[in-house]
C-alpha cells in the first residue's frame, strides 16, 4: 500500500481515540507526522480493522468501509433511566503548558502526588514526562526516536507501563518510575497499546489488534511472566478498576470503549468483570445514536466512571464533553461543556479530574474539580447548573 494513503498522525489516534489498522499504525512510525490540534476524531473500525483517513467524509455522504463516523446511529442515550444534572463542574485550572507540540496522555499515582504524561513539546515524536503535583517543573523519563505514548502508574507508584513503536510495532514496556531502562513485556508482531494495572500491580489489561480477528482485542498480561496471557473479549482503552473486587462475586472490573457491531459503529461505554482468567457480566454502561462515548476512566473508589462524549453537530466542527456517571447507571452529569474538545480524563485522589484541551489554543492537560460533580450526582448540588469555563486570559 504506498506511503501516501497509509500516512497517519499518532497524536490523532492517541487525541481522539481512533482506532486505525496496522497499515496505518505501521505508517505512523515510518512517516511521523508532527500534531495538527485541528484534527478531530472522525473514524470508528470497520468489521475488520482498516487504516483510517484523516480527512472526514463530506456532510451527507455514508463514511464508506474504510472511513467509518464515530457519529453514527443513536437515538436516545441510554444509562439506565438517570436523570441528568448539566455541567456540574467546580474551578478549572491549567496543569501543564506546552507552547509548541502537544501534552496528552495524563495519569495521577494512587497517592496523588506526581502524574506522568506523553508529550510532544520538544519533538515530533512522543516521549514519556513525570511532573510532581506541587511543582510546575517536568522531568523527561523517555529519550527515544520512536514514539512513547500511554503511560500508566502501578499501584504503589513504583514503575510506569506505556506503549512504544521502537521495536516497529507498538508493543506494552515497563520502566522504573524515575525512569530507567524499559523491560520490553508483548513482543509477538500484532500492535498492542494503552496499558493499565491490575489492583495488585502484578498483571496489566491493554488492547491488540487481533491478527486473526482484524479487530481490537483486550489482553491480560502476568507481567512477571510475560508468556502468560489470557484474550477477555473485544474492545479498545482497558481500565482496570483501582479497587479490587468490586465486580459480581468479588471479581475485579475492566472499563472499555467497544463499537457497535451494526450501523456506523459508534462507540460505547462497557465493563466486565474478571477473575482468574475468567470473564463475566458484559455490562453496557452508556450507548447513544448521535454521540460517540470513548476515554472511560475510573473513580477513585470505584463506584464512578469520568468519559468523554464526541459529537459532531450539522455544519460544526466536532465537539468532546466530559461526563460522569455511578456504575449503576444512576447520577449522570455534564462536566464540560461548550466549544472546547475535551478528552482524555483520568481521575486523581485530589476529587480532581485531569484531561486534555486545547481550550487556551494547544493541547494540554487541565484539571477541573470534581467534589461539586459528586455532588450533583447524589442530588446534594445547590446549583447543579454551573458549568465550568476556560479562562478568558
Amino acid at each position: 500500500m504506498p506511503a501516501r494513503s497509509t500516512r497517519f498522525a499518532l497524536r490523532h489516534l492517541v487525541l481522539a481515540s481512533v482506532l486505525v489498522g496496522s497499515a496505518g499504525l505501521a505508517a505512523a512510525q515510518m512517516h511521523p507526522v508532527e500534531y495538527d490540534p485541528t484534527l478531530v476524531p472522525t473514524t470508528a473500525p470497520a468489521t475488520t480493522a482498516t487504516p483510517s483517513s484523516r480527512t472526514r467524509p463530506e456532510t451527507g455522504t455514508k463514511p464508506g468501509p474504510e472511513t467509518r463516523s464515530v457519529f453514527g446511529e443513536i437515538g436516545t442515550t441510554k444509562a439506565a433511566d438517570s436523570e441528568v444534572s448539566q455541567g456540574s463542574a467546580g474551578s478549572l485550572r491549567q496543569i501543564t503548558t506546552a507552547s509548541v507540540g502537544a501534552d496528552f496522555d495524563p495519569d495521577m499515582s494512587t497517592d496523588g502526588t506526581f502524574m506522568v504524561f506523553a508529550s510532544t513539546q520538544h519533538r515530533t515524536t512522543a516521549d514519556i514526562y513525570f511532573k510532581r503535583s506541587d511543582a510546575s517543573v517536568i522531568t523527561q523519563l523517555t529519550n527515544h526516536p520512536a514514539e512513547d505514548v500511554m503511560p500508566s502508574i502501578s499501584p504503589d507508584g513504583r514503575r510506569i507501563a506505556f506503549a512504544s513503536d521502537r521495536g516497529g510495532q507498538w508493543d506494552i514496556f515497563v520502566m522504573p518510575a524515575a525512569g530507567g531502562k524499559a523491560v520490553q513485556i508483548t513482543t509477538d508482531p500484532a500492535h498492542e497499546l494503552h496499558p493499565s494495572w491490575s489492583p495488585d500491580g502484578s498483571s496489566l489489561v491493554f488492547c491488540r489488534l487481533g491478527e486473526q480477528s482484524g479487530q481490537w482485542e483486550l489482553w491480560v498480561v502476568d507481567v512477571s511472566n510475560p508468556t502468560v496471557t489470557h484474550a477477555i473479549g473485544h474492545g479498545l482503552f482497558p481500565e482496570w478498576c483501582p479497587v479490587p473486587g468490586t465486580g459480581l462475586d468479588g471479581a475485579d472490573q475492566i472499563v472499555f470503549q467497544r463499537p457497535r457491531e451494526r450501523g456506523d459503529r459508534q462507540f460505547a461505554i462497557w465493563t466486565i468483570d474478571y477473575a482468574n482468567g475468567q470473564v463475566g457480566s458484559p455490562t453496557e454502561l452508556m450507548a447513544s445514536a448521535d454521540e460517540a462515548f470513548v476515554n472511560p476512566s475510573w473513580g477513585p473508589d470505584g463506584l464512578q466512571v469520568v468519559f468523554a462524549s464526541i459529537r459532531e453537530p450539522a455544519g460544526q466542527t466536532a465537539q468532546a464533553d466530559l461526563w460522569m456517571m455511578q456504575t449503576t447507571g444512576n447520577g449522570l452529569v455534564n462536566l464540560t461543556q461548550g466549544s472546547a474538545r475535551d478528552l482524555m480524563p483520568v481521575w486523581g485522589n485530589d476529587h480532581n479530574i485531569y484531561f486534555v484541551s486545547a481550550r487556551a489554543g494547544r493541547e494540554n492537560i487541565w484539571a477541573l474539580d470534581a467534589r461539586p460533580a459528586l455532588m450533583a450526582a447524589s442530588g446534594e448540588s445547590a446549583n447543579p447548573n454551573t458549568f465550568a469555563t476556560a479562562p478568558t486570559d
